[in-house]
C-alpha cells in the first residue's frame, strides 16, 4: 500500500510555500538569521552534532529529532528585502527627479556631492538606473498592482530582484560616505546614515501616498503600497519556481510596519512573522563599532518610537508593534565565536515545525508564555492589551493575570461616551465623572460631537479616564489609570484567594515588567522573568539588579519561542505520530 504517499500529502503544501517574514531592531540580528535561511545546503549550517546517548534534559532529545528531519528537507529560502522594495518605487522616479527629492531631505550640497560620487564610481550609473527606471513603469504603468496574469512581466520582476539589489548597493556605498544630520530631542543636530535617513523618509512618503515625492499628503489609500509590491516580487519568484518545478521558501527581510506584517498574515496561513531580539546591552555593544551613543539613540527614536500621532501612524516605522505582532520569537545572544550555534539551532527547529507541526512538543517557557497571551486578549484597556502568568519553580501555573479593571468594574472598552453624556449609565462611570463640574464640563465639550461622527460606523465611542483627566490637569501620572497592570492583578489573585507562596517562581509577561510590577516581583521571591518586549522603562537596571546579594535578584530572559497562532499551528499533530508511523512501516518492505 502506498500509505507513504498519504503521508507526504499531509504535508506537501509545507513543503512547498513558506513565507518566513522578519523584524527586530537594528543590532538585533535579521541580517544573521537572513543568511541563516539563506544557506544553500544543510551542511552549510552551523550545527552541532546532537546527542545519541547520555542526554541530560529532553530538549537535547528533541533537539536530535528535529536534526536528523531537516537534515532530509531542508531547501534554502530566497531573500526578498523590504529596503529593495522600497528602492523599486525610488526607481519609478527620473534619474533627475530623485536627486531633486534628495535635496528636501538632505540639502542640495549633499545630494549634488553624492550624484557626483555616484558618477565619478560608476560612469554609467545614469544609464543603469534609467533602464531599471523603464523596466519597473513598464510593470507598474497604470496603477500599483502588477498583472499577475502576465507571464513576461512576471519574469521581468523575478529578474529585477537582482539588479535593484546591486544598485542599490552602489547609492549605499556612496550615500553613507555623505554625513547626514538630524535633530534629536534637545534640538541638537546628530550625524546618522545617510542611506538608511532617506530609505526611511522615502518609505514614509509611500506609505503615505504612493510615491517617493514630498509635495503629496497623506491619503489613507497607500499604506499597504509597499506590502502590495513586495507580494508581487513573492508572486514573481513563485512563478519562476513553479515554471523549474521548484518548491518557493521566501525570506522577506527587514518588516518594520505594523501593518506590513499585518498584510502578510491575513494573506498566507504560510506566512510566520519572526521577531529577532538580543539583550539590549549587546545590541547597543554591536552598534558601538560603527555608532556613536546619540547615533544610537537617534536610531532607536526612528525605529522604535514610543508614540506616534495621526498619520504617522500608519506611514512609520514601528519595530515596536512589529514585534508585538510576531508569531515566533528568536533570540540572538552574545556568542564567543562566530559560527552562531545557538540562533541556528532556533531558526532548523522552527523551520522543521513548519513543514512537519507536532513532531515535537513546546518547551515549558512556551507553554506558559502562551496563557499569558491568551490571557491578554481579556483585557479592556484601549491602549495595549497585556498578560501575565505566575508559576512555582517547576512551572506549575499559580495564578493567571490581565490589565484591566478590579473586579466588578466596567472595562474602559465597554464604557460609551455617548451613554455617559445622554444618562451617565452610572453602573458603567465613577462618582467623580458623574459630579465632578470641570471633568463633565470637558467631557461634553469634547464628545458632544464626536459620538455622531459618520466615521465610527457603529463602533463604541470608548475614552481613557487616565488622558482625559490628564488633559484637564495637564498633570501625567500612571496612578490615575483604571486597570490594574497585568502581573500586579496576576499577584493579588493568589492573595485573593488564599493561594501559597510564589517565593523562587517565575513571572511571564507579554510585555516586561514596569518598575512598581517589578518591585512587587522582587518583593514576593519572583526568581525569574520572562519578557517579551521591552518597556520603555529602568526597571531591570534600577529594581531588579539592586541589593547587596546579586544571587536573590530576580533573573529577566527575554522569550524566544512559538506564540498565538503559530504556537497552536506548529505544536499541533496532523496525525498521531503512531499512525503516521504505522503508515510509513506499511509501504516499507518490512514485514
Amino acid at each position: 500500500m502506498k500509505t507513504d504517499e498519504a503521508i507526504r500529502n499531509i504535508y506537501a503544501e509545507r513543503e512547498k510555500f513558506i513565507i518566513i517574514g522578519l523584524t527586530g531592531r537594528t543590532g538585533a540580528g535579521c541580517t544573521t538569521v537572513s543568511n541563516i535561511l539563506g544557506a544553500e545546503e544543510f551542511s552549510k549550517l552551523n550545527l552541532r552534532e546532537p546527542k545519541t546517548t547520555d542526554f541530560e534534559k529532553n530538549e537535547q532529545r528533541k533537539y536530535q529529532i528535529v536534526y536528523n528531519y531537516i537534515k532530509q528537507h531542508w531547501n534554502p529560502f530566497f531573500r526578498i528585502s523590504m529596503t529593495d522594495i522600497i528602492f523599486s518605487f525610488i526607481i519609478q522616479a527620473k534619474y533627475d527627479e530623485l536627486f531633486k527629492e534628495l535635496v528636501s531631505i538632505v540639502g542640495k550640497d549633499s545630494s549634488d556631492k553624492i550624484k557626483s560620487e555616484l558618477e565619478d564610481q560608476n560612469k554609467n550609473i545614469a544609464s543603469d538606473y534609467s533602464e531599471l527606471n523603464k523596466q519597473i513603469t513598464s510593470l507598474y504603468s497604470d496603477n500599483e498592482d502588477l498583472d499577475r496574469t502576465n507571464q513576461v512581466g512576471l519574469k521581468l520582476a523575478y529578474e529585477m530582484i537582482t539588479n535593484l539589489s546591486n544598485l542599490q548597493n552602489q547609492f549605499r556605498d556612496v550615500m553613507n560616505n555623505n554625513i547626514c544630520f538630524v535633530e534629536n530631542e534637545k534640538e541638537k543636530k546628530i550625524p546618522v546614515s545617510t542611506f538608511a535617513h532617506c530609505l526611511q523618509e522615502f518609505g514614509n512618503r509611500i506609505r503615505s501616498h504612493g510615491n517617493i515625492f514630498s509635495n503629496n499628503e497623506f491619503s489613507g489609500k497607500h499604506m499597504f503600497a509597499i506590502a502590495k509590491r513586495a507580494n508581487d516580487f513573492i508572486k514573481a519568484v513563485q512563478a519562476h519556481n513553479k515554471e523549474k518545478s521548484n518548491p518557493t521558501f521566501i525570506c522577506l527581510d527587514a518588516i518594520r510596519n505594523p501593518y506590513e506584517a499585518t498584510f502578510f498574515q491575513d494573506r498566507y496561513s504560510s506566512f510566520y512573522l519572526v521577531a529577532v531580539s538580543t539583550d539590549d546591552e549587546e545590541r547597543v555593544k554591536r552598534l558601538g563599532e560603527k555608532l556613536s551613543r546619540e547615533q544610537i539613540k537617534a536610531l532607536d527614536n526612528k525605529e522604535y518610537p514610543k508614540k506616534l500621532k495621526d498619520d504617522k501612524k500608519f506611514t512609520n516605522q514601528d519595530i515596536g508593534a512589529c514585534v508585538q505582532l510576531a508569531d515566533i520569537y528568536l533570540y540572538n545572544p552574545y556568542e564567543p565565536t562566530k559560527e552562531k550555534y545557538f540562533v541556528t539551532e532556533s531558526v532548523i527547529k522552527y523551520i522543521t515545525l513548519i513543514k512537519h507541526p507536532g513532531l515535537i512538543t513546546p518547551t515549558s517557557v512556551e507553554r506558559c508564555m502562551q496563557i499569558a497571551y491568551n490571557a491578554k486578549l481579556n483585557s479592556g484597556c484601549l491602549s495595549r492589551q497585556v498578560g501575565a502568568v505566575i508559576t512555582d519553580s517547576h512551572f506549575s501555573i499559580k495564578a493567571v493575570g490581565w490589565n484591566s479593571v478590579a473586579e466588578g468594574q466596567v472595562p474602559c472598552n465597554l464604557r460609551n461616551a455617548e451613554n455617559y453624556l445622554i444618562n451617565k449609565d452610572r453602573d458603567s462611570f465613577s462618582t467623580f465623572e458623574i459630579e465632578d463640574k470641570e471633568f463633565v464640563e470637558h467631557m461634553h465639550k469634547k464628545y458632544k460631537d464626536r459620538i455622531n461622527l459618520p466615521t465610527l460606523k457603529g463602533r463604541l465611542c470608548s475614552y481613557c479616564f487616565k488622558d482625559e483627566y490628564e488633559e484637564i490637569t495637564g498633570q501625567k501620572n500612571q496612578v490615575h489609570t483604571r486597570s490594574l497592570h497585568a502581573e500586579e492583578n496576576a499577584f493579588l489573585q493568589i492573595v485573593k484567594y488564599g493561594g501559597e507562596g510564589i517565593q523562587g517562581g517565575k513571572l511571564f509577561t507579554s510585555a516586561s515588567s514596569c518598575v512598581l510590577c517589578s518591585k512587587k516581583a522582587f518583593q514576593l521571591g519572583i526568581r525569574d522573568i520572562y519578557y517579551i518586549d521591552p518597556y520603555p522603562d529602568i526597571a531591570t537596571s534600577h529594581i531588579l539588579s539592586f541589593g547587596k546579594d546579586k544571587s536573590q535578584c530576580p533573573q529577566c530572559h527575554l522569550f524566544y519561542g512559538a506564540i498565538g497562532r503559530a504556537y497552536t499551528c506548529l505544536y499541533t499533530q496532523r496525525i498521531a505520530i503512531k499512525d503516521e508511523l504505522s503508515c510509513l512501516y506499511q509501504s516499507s518492505d518490512i514485514t
